[in-house]
Parts: structure tokens; C-alpha cells; sequence
């Protein structure tokens, strides 16, 4: 990739980092998110700032107001995250359990961009501003599924796989056996692997490519969680259906009923 297209992805990941971001973000923040330069990251900031894409907030920075009551333009995430919202809605009222919606960042963590959170007294819930570790959720397993060797490879040259519970797998073979068996069914379920007595099922959500932009993921209390867990997948796999049915092009919904 030559340094002019690589600004330009540069450019385009903060924007896409901003756009899902519940709080404003100072340069540190950035510079891990993205894992770039603090250098870099300061002076892209410096320039979305002079051209009005961002907006100063104290040392942090956040998408210009216009844009974010409106939508930034960025290809389906917004279309996705607005179709989200009701249907995730319904599928946390049905079930009793925590819908969320995520994504993987540049930095190879996952940040959720929605949620809905169930209606029990006892249940599962997480902030939108937090990151999470791939490798031992879920929704993290379901997208790296879909990356190619040489993008897994890169994956685990440069994220520690640490423990987070006594359940956490951190051994590359078997996680790897993990992604090939999820790719294959169609979804990803992790039991207590970032969270002791939290586990949860996700399904891809794609925009008419061969790669998800995004996961949807049901998360419950373990206990409830085992007990319920067809339902719960049963669930995640059929709206996830629904969403990527609901992004996607105009022209690839016509081939597909053409076809």
C-alpha cells in the first residue's frame, strides 16, 4: 500500500471510529485504537478538525455535531446501527437477554456501536465506550472467522493472549479450530471466556460481501445462558439474516431475487 492510500484508510478508520463513538476521544486514545503514531494521530486530527469533520472537546475530540445528528456518510455501518436499534429492541424483549452490536477496530479489539439491554433485574450489560479482546468473546470470534491466514497470522502476532477467566482460551491452536468451526455453523458461542458467568452467541452480519461489517450477539447470565441456549442462537442467526438482508446494496437485493 503506498503512503498516499494509506493516509487515505487512515482518514477513513477515524472517521468510522468516531462515528461509533459514545464519548469524545483524546490523541492517546486514538493512537491505540488505531495503533498508530501519536505523531500521526495528532496531526489527522489536526486536519479533520481545520476541515470541520471534528470538533475540539476540552483535549478530546468528537464528530462534528451536524454529522453526527445526521449520519456520516460510511457505507452501511450507519444504515446498519440505525436498523439495529428497533430489532435489537425486540430480540432483547423476547428473549429477556442483552442484545449488542459490534464491530472490530484496527487495533483488533471489539467495540460495540448499539445495545439493548434486557429487561431482567438479574442480566448482562456493558458500556459503548469500552473495548474488548476478540479472541475470548463471542462476537470477536464470529469476525476473526472470516479474516484470511495472513490477516489471523498478523492477529496473533499482536495481541496477547491472556487470561480473563479461568475459562479463557488462550492457546492459538485451539482457537484457531475455535474460528474454522464457526465459520463453518454460521456462529460463535464462548462461555465465561471475557466475563465469569456471562456468556453469549453471535452471528455475522454482512453488506452483500464475503466479510461481516459487523456482529450481533445475545449475552446472558451463564446459568440462564445453558439453559436457553438454541433459542438464544436460533435468534442471533435469523436477525442477523434479517439485518444484512436489510444493508445491502439496492442492485445486490435484485440479483438476489433474480437469481
Amino acid at each position: 500500500m503506498n503512503a498516499a492510500v494509506k493516509s487515505a484508510a487512515r482518514v477513513l478508520d477515524l472517521l468510522e471510529l468516531f462515528s461509533v463513538s459514545a464519548e469524545p476521544m483524546g490523541v492517546s486514545e486514538v493512537s491505540r485504537l488505531l495503533s498508530i503514531p501519536k505523531s500521526s494521530a495528532q496531526a489527522l486530527l489536526g486536519t479533520l478538525v481545520s476541515r470541520a469533520y471534528l470538533i475540539r472537546s476540552g483535549a478530546a475530540y468528537e464528530l462534528a455535531r451536524d454529522l453526527k445528528r445526521n449520519g456520516w456518510v460510511g457505507g452501511s455501518l450507519p444504515r446498519l446501527i440505525k436498523a439495529a436499534a428497533p430489532v435489537m429492541r425486540r430480540m432483547a424483549d423476547e428473549t429477556g437477554e442483552s442484545a449488542f452490536l459490534s464491530l472490530m477496530i484496527p487495533s483488533g479489539e471489539l467495540k460495540y456501536v448499539a445495545k439493548a439491554v434486557s429487561p431482567n433485574v438479574v442480566r448482562y450489560d456493558a458500556p459503548l465506550a469500552n473495548t474488548r479482546p476478540a479472541y475470548c468473546t463471542s462476537s470477536g470470534v464470529i469476525l476473526l472467522a472470516y479474516l484470511v491466514p495472513a490477516e489471523l497470522d498478523e492477529y496473533f502476532d499482536k495481541v496477547k493472549l491472556e487470561r480473563k477467566t479461568p475459562e479463557t482460551v488462550t492457546d492459538r491452536r485451539t482457537l484457531m479450530a475455535a474460528l474454522e468451526k464457526a465459520r463453518r455453523q454460521g456462529y460463535a458461542e464462548v462461555c465465561d471466556g471475557h466475563v465469569q458467568g456471562a456468556s453469549g452467541v453471535s452471528a455475522p452480519i454482512f453488506d452483500g460481501g464475503d466479510r461481516p461489517v459487523a456482529a450481533l450477539t445475545l449475552v446472558a447470565p451463564t446459568v440462564r445462558f445453558m439453559k436457553s441456549r438454541v433459542a438464544l442462537r436460533e435468534c442471533v442467526v435469523a436477525v442477523a439474516a434479517e439485518l444484512s438482508r436489510s444493508i445491502q446494496p439496492r442492485s445486490a437485493r435484485i440479483e438476489r431475487v433474480a437469481a
